[in-house]
């Protein structure tokens, strides 16, 4: 049952609507995969202040299988639950925020080190939320 939450949530690809003729945005959303509600612990000086919840999408390549790649969901899950715990990702000036440019560089790279560079495509921030009510 696990599995197949973390599977279905990975593998979602809904999102907002998208107009009609919008082809290439709808190829992307169908070929990505969602990875929500990654729990980021914030630390300021060797103390445990808050947590960011994180959800990314990762599209994947065109030209690479999408469903060989979705079966790797787990791997690259659990990839990006370490990466979130080992680098600093909150805003060095606000414990509330997400630095969404380091946490999608770091992101990025985890997918590219669990997926292979060739199967990655964009990878971007869906939500970040504080574990003390404010959120972006």
């Amino acid at each position: 049952m696990i599995a197949s939450t973390l599977l279905a949530g990975l593998a979602n690809a809904s999102g907002p609507a998208k107009a009609k003729g919008d082809e290439q945005g709808d190829e992307a959303l169908a070929r990505s995969m969602d990875a929500p509600y990654l729990a980021v612990p914030v630390v300021r000086n060797g103390q445990l202040v808050n947590y960011l919840f994180v959800s990314l999408r990762i599209e994947v390549a065109p030209g690479v299988d999408l469903w060989r790649t979705r079966e790797q969901a787990h791997f690259l899950r659990d990839a990006l639950v370490r990466a979130g715990h080992v680098n600093d990702l909150a805003d060095p000036n606000d414990a509330n925020l997400l630095n969404e440019a380091r946490a999608i560089e770091v992101y990025r790279a985890t997918a590219i080190q669990a997926l292979g560079e060739r199967a990655i495509g964009r990878v971007s921030v869906v939500s970040a939320y504080s574990s003390q009510g404010s959120g972006i």
